[in-house]
């Protein structure tokens, strides 16, 4: 049953504190799970949360109509002197249970909990990205015009101006649309950056805007390192992990994905878009899949190695566009929409446990070097973009806490 406001019970000392209250009611006790998904191909954070409550509760208490308040915090002497919270209001978009069988009248002490699994996103984000905006630009920026349709929605707005289209475009017009459409359409119409355009919405109402080529060649936001198996201060370098906010260490295996010949067979070594500029019946623009890769891609060596690798087999092979009238002779467009397609050719996954530091995880788009203590790995290792997290915590006496994280770039070795 969930207790009222200010009246939680006691439960021991435990690595995270997390609270859940909805309404006027603390759910904390009856929350078995919860999960953050975080990723560059969404737009805001998901949340999963598991409780086991009695199905009455489900019916009168948890509605849907009102917001749920989470609250992650962790503590104990093993974070040091960092302090980090997790502080989202979220609204609930759908559950699902079952309903068990109880006699024909209501037993005031007939408790029968049911697993009650909830999908929630953060409440701000989603009417940040859902506004509808709506507006015409004349010889403008594509920079202006972000500014004012996140200033519109009362959002705040975090941009990269590495290589940001500073072009003013005759007229833009944004027709009704919610904002994430209409960057979504600025970007493939003109194109935002020449490189790999990246946003999302932060639990904190902030849009970000990343230009994730030039990302991937700046300092890394943190540091993984994987520790091999007979590193003797395994234990200790763990444990010490805890307590910094940019190092995290993972003694799991690495899973590898690399998929040039399927990127280079999919898109064609030759790119040709055929668009229609003002002064002319048409204009071709040539794209070649490595120089694209080398220049726009994550490409990231410190042996001046961006190649991809494929197969000679599809070297000959051309693709043209058709569909798009791009923008005059402008070619950023054509990067934008292609270069996106390239950014996980690589891709690394494994699992971080213990204690660790939540808010940089759930940061995705930003650049993380990679280190291996295993010296075959060495060509592994540099600067990656993170992709996406899965962060699961689960309640097993005390909280514990599993982040699967997923890295990508463009070349494989360094």
């Amino acid at each position: 049953m969930p207790d009222k406001l200010g009246e939680k019970s006691f439960s021991p000392s435990r690595s995270y504190d997390i609270n859940l209250t909805i309404k006027n009611q603390d759910f904390s006790n009856d929350l078995m799970g919860c999960r953050i998904i975080s990723s560059t191909n969404t737009i805001f954070d998901i949340f999963e949360l598991e409780l086991f409550v009695d199905t009455r509760d489900i019916l009168i208490g948890i509605t849907g109509g009102d917001p749920l308040k989470l609250t992650i915090t962790p503590i104990g002497s093993v974070y040091g002197d960092r302090q980090e919270k997790l502080e989202v209001e979220l609204m609930y978009i759908k559950s699902s249970f079952d309903m068990p069988i109880k006699s024909m009248l209501y037993e005031p002490f007939q408790v029968d909990r049911t697993p009650f699994p909830i999908i929630c996103v953060p409440r701000k984000c989603f009417k940040t990205m859902n506004s509808l905006v709506n507006n015409v630009y004349i010889g403008k920026t594509i920079q202006y015009v972000i500014d004012d349709l996140v200033s519109a929605v009362g959002a705040t707005l975090d941009m990269d101006t590495d290589d940001l289209n500073n072009e003013p475009i005759d007229q833009i017009l944004i027709p009704p649309t919610t904002l994430s459409n209409a960057l979504d359409y600025l970007n493939k119409t003109f194109g935002i950056y020449s490189g790999i355009f990246q946003y999302d919405c932060s639990y904190d109402n902030v849009v970000s805007i990343k230009n994730l080529t030039k990302r991937i060649t700046k300092e890394s936001t943190f540091t993984i390192y994987q520790l091999a198996s007979d590193d003797k201060e395994n234990l200790n370098l763990l444990s010490e992990s805890s307590k910094k906010s940019n190092v995290y260490y993972t003694h799991d295996q690495i899973n590898l994905t690399y998929g040039g010949n399927l990127k280079v067979s999919t898109l064609s070594k030759n790119i040709k878009h055929i668009v229609k500029p003002s002064d002319a019946l048409f204009y071709k623009i040539d794209q070649d899949i490595e120089t694209l890769a080398e220049d726009y891609g994550l490409s990231f060596s410190t042996q001046n190695n961006k190649k991809i690798k494929f197969d000679s087999i599809v070297d000959n092979r051309t693709r043209y566009y058709i569909d798009h009238t791009g923008y005059e002779k402008e070619e950023q467009f054509a990067i934008a929409n292609i270069s996106k397609m390239l950014a996980n050719i690589t891709m690394l996954d494994f699992r971080i446990e213990r204690n660790f530091n939540l808010l940089p995880l759930v940061n995705v788009g930003q650049n993380v070097k990679f280190n291996s203590k295993i010296s075959e790995y060495v060509n592994l290792t540099g600067n990656y973009i993170l992709r996406s997290s899965i962060i699961d915590f689960n309640k097993t006496g005390d909280w514990e806490a599993v982040s699967k994280i997923y890295l990508m770039r463009t070349n494989q070795n360094r």
